[in-house]
């Protein structure tokens, strides 16, 4: 009967510390800080690294309250893919995401809502419906403003060049979609070039060296869809001896090296979009999903360039601002 009560008090011994076990990491989550998994499409883009650093300096991880790993993506939608994977398996609390890929970046943001992670969405778009909430500009609405800023500086019409980010992707897709849309208002500027430069300041003076070679005095104007391909193709164009001044070139992100170029000339408009709103702005969003709706946001950016609306919004638009020689120094 001892031997007896002795195996009892041993399995209910046993039990308890099973339980212990499996309720453990639950209660460690309640009390440490809060961690934050943020997926960068890729570290190498001067603006994906814009965005992780406004991330890392959002008030709620400067006072320790929230730590944050970055996960580069490498511009590689499977490698995000993993990286989802692991931050299910390491029980961040949220996860931002800018996804490489429009199509390819569904699944995986499926596989955080199945798990029950708030994942919000940032910078750029998924196709996927299970996301938390996402905070991006309308690309489309880009497009269009550069291409109808480049119409006011070709008054007289000319030859235009464009140059694309990583096709199927969706600032790549909506970008066109609004370059497209504007420079139909102006059928005097004509489309002779347009192809992929990957995002990649290499690749865009390289697509620009062609298309000199191609169009000898023949270019009137230069859209990119981000300031790293346009910055190489002023230095394609520099290098041939042409007057930036008299072949326009506009493009989007608002980079610091973008505003240098607006400041000297060499560029005459770059696109705004707020490394800041997207990057903080999610953190608070996923703040919000994580404590309810106590939650107070934290980013200057709120209540200054965006409405709050209780942090319950499913999309959050953020405003671009025309940056040129008017007003660039403000924002040096």
């Amino acid at each position: 009967m001892q031997m007896f009560r002795r195996s009892l008090l041993r399995a209910g011994a046993g039990l308890a510390l099973a339980a212990v076990t499996l309720t453990g990491p639950k209660l460690a989550f309640a009390e440490d800080k809060i961690r934050i998994a943020a997926l960068s499409f890729g570290e190498s883009g001067e603006y994906m690294k814009a965005w992780s650093t406004e991330i890392q300096n959002h008030p709620a991880v400067k006072s320790g309250e929230v730590e944050i790993t970055v996960f580069d993506g490498k511009y590689d939608p499977l490698t995000q893919s993993n990286q989802i994977d692991t931050a299910i398996t390491q029980q961040f609390n949220a996860i931002i995401m800018s996804p490489f890929d429009l199509e390819a970046s569904a699944p995986p943001i499926e596989k955080a809502a199945e798990a029950n992670i708030p994942l919000i969405v940032s910078a750029l778009k998924t196709k996927s419906t299970k996301y938390t909430a996402s905070i991006i500009v309308n690309d489309t609405e880009g497009g269009r403003i550069i291409a109808e800023e480049l119409a006011k500086r070709l008054p007289n019409g000319g030859n235009v060049v464009l140059m694309e980010g990583p096709i199927g992707q969706s600032a790549q897709i909506e970008r066109r979609a609004g370059i497209d849309a504007g420079l139909a208002k102006f059928p005097n500027l004509k489309l002779i070039e347009d192809k992929t430069g990957n995002w990649s300041r290499a690749e865009g003076q390289a697509l620009m060296e062609n298309w000199l070679l191609a169009h000898p005095g023949e270019i009137n104007g230069v859209l990119a869809e981000n300031d790293e391909m346009a910055l190489g193709a002023i230095e394609a164009m520099k290098s041939a001896g042409i007057d930036l001044k008299t072949v326009p070139v506009l493009a989007i992100d608002g980079i610091p090296d973008a505003k240098r170029a607006v400041k000297k000339g060499e560029m005459a408009v770059s696109l705004y979009k707020y490394a800041r709103a997207e990057g903080q702005g999610a953190v608070d969003l996923a703040l919000r999903a994580i404590k309810g709706e106590s939650y107070k946001p934290q980013s200057e950016i709120w209540g200054s360039l965006m409405e709050w609306k209780g942090g319950t919004e499913k999309d959050y638009v953020v405003p671009w601002l025309v940056l040129d020689s008017t007003n660039v120094e403000k924002y040096m």
